[in-house]
C-alpha cells in the first residue's frame, strides 16, 4: 500500500504542479479559465469556485487546464467574456502562459533538493585513500592509505568524486600524482591507471580505468537553510544537465533505445523506492519533475515546446502560424507521441516479462 499511494501521490503532485503554473499565469494575466482538472475522464468529484470549475477525475495519468477562448474560433461560455479569452492576448503572453508549466516543474524539482539538502545534508567522501587495492596501479605506486589527494595532472582534489573522471579522460597513460601525508608531506609522482571491473548494476560486468584505491570515510555536510537553496539549484541543475544528456544519447545512439521507459517503468521506480524511505522517493519526484519539464519544451507539435515553437514565430514575424499548418503539424505530433509512449510501453512490459522470466 505504502507504494501504491507513494506512485498516487508523486504522479498526482507532479501533474498538479505542471498545470498549477499554468492556471496562476493565465489568472496574473486575468484570463478565464474553466476548468483545472488533475486526471483525465469522468470527474470523481468537482467544486466551481468563482468562474472555474475545479475537478479530480477518474484517470490520474495527466491532468488539463482549460483556458476560454484557446483557438480564435472559439466560443465564449457564459460567464466569460471576450476579454478573457486566451487566444485575443498577445503572444507573449500566451508564451509565458504555456511555458509556465514546464517552468514550474523545473522550480518544484528545486524545490524538493532545497528541502532534502536542508534537512539531510549531502555526502560528502574526503579524497583521503582508505585502501589500496591488490594488484592495482597504486599498490606500485607511492600512494599509502592515510594520503590525501590534492591534484590530478595539475587538476585540484576537493572531493573523491571528482577523481573519476580525471582518470577517464586521462586514460592508460602516466598521470601527475600530488598527494598530501599524514605528517604534512607533500609527494608528486607519475601513475598509469590500470582496468577495473566491478558490478553494472544489471547483474553484469563494467570495466572502467582506475587506480586502484577506496575511500577511507563518507562524511555529512549540513547546510544553512540558505546554503541549501544553493546546493538544491546546483543539484536540480545537474538532473537537468543529465536528463539533456540521456536524450543527445538516444539520438545518438550512444543509450541503447530499449533503456526508454513509459508511465510503468516509472510507477514501478518510484514504488520500488517507496520501501527506502520518504528521501528516496522525493530525489526520483525531483528526477522526474525535470523530466517532466525538459521534454515538454521539446520542439514537438502537441507538447508545450511545440506550442512555444509556433508562438516564437508569431513574436520574430508578427503574423500567427496559418492554422492549418498547425493543424497538421499537430496531427505529425500525435502521431510521434503515441508512438513513443506504444514503444516505451512495449518496453516496460518486456521489462516485466523478462523479470519474471528470470525470477
Amino acid at each position: 500500500m505504502l507504494g501504491i499511494i507513494a506512485v498516487i501521490l508523486v504522479f498526482g503532485g507532479l501533474i498538479f504542479f505542471h498545470e498549477l503554473g499554468h492556471f496562476l499565469v493565465a489568472r496574473s494575466f486575468s484570463m478565464g479559465v474553466r476548468t483545472f482538472s488533475l486526471g483525465f475522464g469522468p470527474a470523481l468529484f468537482s467544486r466551481t469556485v468563482g468562474k472555474t470549475r475545479y475537478q479530480v477525475a477518474a484517470v490520474p495519468l495527466g491532468g488539463f487546464v482549460a483556458l476560454v477562448g484557446e483557438t480564435p474560433d472559439a466560443e465564449i461560455p457564459a460567464p466569460f467574456t471576450a476579454a478573457e479569452s486566451f487566444s485575443l492576448r498577445p503572444a507573449w503572453q500566451r508564451f509565458l502562459v504555456i511555458a509556465a508549466g514546464s517552468v514550474f516543474n523545473l522550480l518544484l524539482a528545486w524545490l524538493i533538493c532545497w528541502g532534502l539538502m536542508w534537512t539531510g545534508g549531502r555526502s560528502v567522501i574526503p579524497p583521503v585513500v582508505g585502501e589500496i587495492i591488490a594488484n592495482s596501479a597504486a599498490a606500485s605506486s607511492p600512494l599509502r592509505p592515510g594520503d590525501t589527494v590534492v591534484s590530478i595532472n595539475g587538476a585540484h582534489i576537493e572531493t573523491w568524486n571528482q577523481m573519476p573522471p580525471l582518470v577517464q579522460k586521462n586514460g592508460e597513460k602516466p598521470m601527475a600524482v600530488t598527494v598530501k601525508r599524514p605528517t604534512g608531506e607533500t609527494v608528486t609522482f607519475s601513475l598509469t591507471p590500470t582496468p577495473l571491473t566491478g558490478g553494472n548494476g544489471r547483474g553484469g560486468e563494467a570495466r572502467a580505468l582506475g587506480m586502484g584505491i577506496r575511500p577511507k570515510e563518507v562524511l555529512n555536510q549540513s547546510y544553512s537553510f540558505l546554503e541549501s537553496a544553493r546546493e538544491g539549484m546546483y543539484d536540480a541543475a545537474n538532473m537537468v544537465r543529465l536528463t539533456w544528456k540521456a536524450l543527445a544519447g538516444l539520438l545518438t545512439r550512444e543509450i541503447a533505445a530499449d533503456n526508454v521507459g513509459g508511465p510503468i517503468m516509472i510507477a514501478q521506480t518510484i514504488y520500488d523506492q517507496a520501501g527506502h524511505g520518504l528521501m528516496n522517493v522525493l530525489v526520483i519526484a525531483a528526477l522526474i519533475s525535470v523530466n517532466l519539464g525538459v521534454l515538454n519544451l521539446l520542439p514537438i507539435p502537441v507538447l508545450d515546446g511545440g506550442h512555444l515553437f509556433f508562438l516564437l514565430t508569431e513574436m520574430i514575424t508578427r503574423h500567427a502560424v496559418p492554422p492549418k499548418v498547425q493543424e497538421k503539424a499537430m496531427m505529425v505530433g500525435i502521431v510521434l507521441l503515441i508512438s513513443l509512449m506504444v514503444f516505451a510501453t512495449f518496453n516496460d512490459v518486456m521489462r516485466i516479462v523478462h523479470g519474471f522470466i528470470g525470477s
